[in-house]
């Protein structure tokens, strides 16, 4: 201890102390002011660095060992003009005073109504001036904002990194679940949307804690009503369809209301409403316990096309957001929101499986249906303040899932039901608090609670010889429970940054699990019938710093993971495992700042892990109506090994982005699946002891060119390479996967006559082993064509289309479907619709992919020629 006592004293002895205050012109403290020793005038050799605090006070601590004379300090500010000056290198006390700036710092305006403004790290774009006349909802005219991706579910990405928050008027009501939003409100109700890179939400973080996470504010018109927002209606022949979607909003200082109701059976999903699409803070999110589904559930996803013209749903959802704003710092927050989705979808695949010098065929026709509900409500409590952050949430949920596939399984009929229950309680805690003036220490607590019941019953049975039995049953039954803790400290020594972070998680699982023939219902024995008990308490340890160096930065992280695993099968005497691990976890990278546009680096990651959860329970399970698994009494130790180089580009003014990534990996195992399958269709998977590697690499090349919402062009193209070994039919094989993909878009819209939009996705794979080959390709493209007939009215031509083939069939599939609507907008808050889908009445509509030694291609049934009618009106 007297060791310990002793450390400042000696640290202090070694370096000079260069401190000061600073202010104004009006003499009030600078907060958040850069302070920057460097031996030279350029900041190339910095030395030392601090970040003024809320009195305006900085102190450096610069090593005597470097033999100085003096220093350049230079002091930044983004409201402040710059200034540098020289200083003798001794312990000195300095008052120093910024002015304003006199032009905008680092802003730019472009044309006279301002389309895009820049300020530091926040871009502010005119809603006005880059939405399209034929976008409705805010979503819409996102999309056309350059760098941004929005996938079908909602979520956005901005340079392909997924946004951290999406603010309403500088409020985060949803925590993630913003399509709600951005879904229903008008693009005519908003004024402006900020992007905020290097964004921090905690404010006790803002000026002490880098980050890379990137929000969207988006600004309300002032001049709205009360109460604003969007209802949609549509109707449909000769199938009897609808559509009806409402989304008031209440948005007032001191509390906000978003509430919506939905309800189609016109092929649009309604799975992801209330989801989130964000992480929320990464710390808690650690915490969290593995999900464990068991049996798979009956396959209602579909292909890359429209979900319009293969879906057959009935879903409806019900979600009402509210928060109440204490005071500026303080906020209330609850939510609720109930999904009731029927999917339907048919199809037929044929998957051809290769060995060396031979090949086998599985065909397998279906008709799956699922029904799932889900119903989620939570209440958040939040304080966010300069000095401290405080943040509770908690969670329930619910969640059943009801389904049965009718299949025909290389000519052997297929009956099976599925069922699934699903209770959730989650309660977490993040605290953030200050250590003098700039060092922050946050905790954090979570506890979880899950039960699972799941059931497969699958007539005629499976892997059975007894002619009497008429269905198989399996019931899965698992009870979990989480509680997980951490602290992390940010403080500098050696005049870095360091961040400490300690982590500690216990996980109490129970899996019941029964396998049987029916009608026979004598009880089984293991490993037919399971009860195991699974008990995991570790401690995560990490350190990590960075070094600035000119233009270059280092950064690493060192983890070090101390596991104690329990296990433990009731059923059977003997079958217990009680075993330490210990693992450890390096990180390093570095990165080249050529300039404010162009970056490079490069990272290295080593990842050593044992067997999860879902890789330890011994019984034999019936996962599929036509696959059985069991796991060995083996605890796996994995290691995996990344390099990712990258090289970035982004001229925010230009509307150009370039990413260019690499990434090497290889991964070793202690275990090889060994798979077999029968002349019927039917898998069998054990897992044996037995050293096993994957190989692979890949590129991958982003491309993206824009002009402010008129134009834009984006080009994709990924390389991966795997190289797998694997046990199948009894054969050991080294198999080689390539893959190469190609997606190419442009949109065209200057607000004239016409507007187009084209997409095309190019897939090539190989699967390859040393005595046999396959390959397959699948290309698909969109084109949307608008024509705008007058102020009022427009005409829509859309046609999606797909060309596949495979190296096993010479048949080549393709198919096209065309679409054809008319939009009639009397008034700004009102339009009609009248669409044809499907106009030629295709039946089906084909897809491929390829695996580790197999190639699939799947022909999806299309819903039927429709016509509708439908409406949008803005509140």
């Amino acid at each position: 201890m007297a060791s310990l006592i002793g450390v400042p004293f000696f640290a202090c002895a070694q370096f000079y102390e260069v401190q000061g205050s600073i202010s104004d012109s009006l003499g009030k403290p600078v907060n958040n002011a850069i302070v920057i020793a460097s031996q030279s005038l350029n900041e190339s050799d910095i030395i030392a660095y601090k970040t003024s605090n809320s009195k305006g006070h900085f102190m450096l601590r610069i090593n005597k060992s470097l033999e100085l004379d003096s220093i350049n300090l230079t002091i930044r500010h983004m409201a402040y003009k710059t200034i540098k000056l020289q200083l003798p290198l001794t312990n000195i006390t300095k008052a120093l005073k910024l002015y304003p700036k006199i032009e905008l710092l680092e802003s730019v305006l472009l044309k006279s109504q301002k389309t895009i403004e820049l300020k530091g790290d926040t871009i502010t774009y005119n809603v006005k001036r880059i939405k399209s006349k034929k976008d409705y909802t805010i979503e819409e005219a996102i999309n056309r904002i350059p760098g941004v991706t929005i996938s079908e579910s909602g979520q956005i990405k901005y340079e392909g990194k997924a946004i951290s928050h999406l603010y309403i008027n500088g409020v985060d009501l949803l925590e993630g679940r913003y399509s709600i939003a951005t879904q229903g409100i008008p693009a005519d109700a908003v004024k402006e949307i900020d992007i905020m890179k290097k964004h921090n939400h905690q404010r006790i973080d803002r000026g002490r804690t880098e980050s890379n996470a990137v929000a969207f504010n988006l600004k309300i018109k002032e001049d709205l009503s009360l109460v604003f927002g969007s209802i949609k209606g549509e109707a449909g022949t000769p199938v009897i369809t609808g559509l009806t979607e409402g989304t008031p909003i209440y948005l007032k200082d001191k509390f906000q209301n978003i509430s919506s109701f939905k309800s189609n059976n016109i092929g649009k999903t309604l799975k992801d409403v209330g989801n989130s699409f964000t992480t929320g803070d990464l710390n808690i999110y650690s915490l969290k316990m593995q999900e464990t589904p068991v049996i798979r559930p009956p396959n209602i996803n579909g292909v890359i096309l429209s979900n319009k013209f293969w879906l057959n749903n009935d879903s409806y959802s019900l979600t009402n957001d509210a928060l109440h704003k204490i005071s500026d710092s303080t906020l209330l927050k609850w939510n609720i929101n109930y999904i009731n989705e029927l999917s339907q979808i048919e199809n037929r695949s044929s998957t051809t499986f290769i060995i060396n010098n031979d090949s086998s065929i599985v065909l397998n026709s279906s008709r799956n249906q699922l029904r799932g509900q889900r119903f989620r409500a939570g209440v958040n409590q939040e304080i966010n303040k300069r000095n401290f952050y405080l943040k509770n949430n908690t969670v329930f949920r619910y969640n059943d899932n009801l389904g049965k596939e009718d299949i025909i399984l290389n000519e052997n009929p297929i009956l099976t039901n599925y069922q699934n229950f699903n209770t959730y309680v989650n309660n977490s805690t993040l605290i953030k608090t200050l250590i003098d003036d700039d060092n922050i220490l946050q905790s954090g607590l979570i506890v979880e609670y899950e039960q699972q019941s799941e059931q497969l019953k699958v007539a005629p049975p499976v892997f059975n010889n007894n002619i009497m039995n008429i269905k198989t049953l399996q019931e899965i039954n698992i009870n979990k429970f989480n509680i997980s803790g951490f602290s992390e400290y940010v403080f500098e020594w050696l005049n870095l940054r360091w961040n400490t972070h300690q982590k500690i998680q216990l996980n109490s699982f129970n899996f019941k699990s029964s396998l049987q023939q029916m009608p026979e219902f004598e009880e089984e024995d293991f490993p037919f019938s399971s009860d195991f008990n699974f008990r995991e308490i570790s401690s995560t340890t990490k350190i990590n710093s960075k070094l600035n160096l000119g233009k270059m930065r280092l950064s690493w992280r060192l983890s070090a993971d101390l596991i104690s695993l329990n296990t433990k099968e009731t059923s059977v005497e003997n079958i217990e495992q009680d075993k330490f691990f210990f693992l450890m976890q390096p990180f390093l990278s570095a990165q080249y700042k050529i300039s404010t546009k162009f970056n490079l680096g490069v990272s290295y990651n080593q990842n050593n892990n044992i067997s999860d959860f879902s890789e330890l329970y011994q019984a034999v399970v019936l996962t599929n109506y036509n696959s059985l698994v069991q796991n060995p009494n083996i605890i796996n130790k994995s290691k995996s090994e990344t390099i990712t180089p990258f090289l970035n580009y982004s001229n925010i003014l230009k509307s150009f982005f370039l990413k260019l990534n690499g990434k090497w990996n290889r991964s070793k195992s202690n275990i090889t699946f060994v798979n077999q399958l029968s002349e019927q269709g039917f898998f069998t998977t054990e897992v044996v002891e037995r050293p096993n590697s994957v190989n692979n690499y890949g590129i991958s090349l982003n491309l993206t060119k824009g002009f402010l919402g008129s134009f834009s062009t984006d080009l994709s193209y990924a390389f991966s390479y795997a190289e797998n070994e694997l046990f199948f039919n009894n054969q050991f094989l080294n198999a080689i996967n390539r893959r190469h993909s190609l997606d190419f878009g442009f949109s065209w819209d200057k607000g004239n006559w016409y507007s187009i939009e084209y997409e095309g996705k190019l897939n090539f794979g190989t699967s390859e082993l040393p005595n046999n080959k396959i390959e397959n390709s699948f290309l698909f493209q969109t084109v949307n064509l608008d024509f705008y007939t007058s102020s009022s009215t427009r005409i829509h031509f859309g046609l999606e289309s797909s060309k596949t083939s495979t190296s096993t069939n010479n048949n080549i599939n393709r198919n096209a479907l065309f679409n054809v609507s008319f939009y009639y907008k009397p008034s700004k808050k009102l339009y009609f619709k009248a669409s044809v889908l499907n106009i030629f009445d295709t039946k089906f509509f084909s897809t491929t992919v390829n695996g580790v030694n197999f190639v699939n291609v799947s022909q999806f049934s299309l819903r039927p020629r429709q016509f509708s009618l439908g409406l949008t009106y803005s509140l």
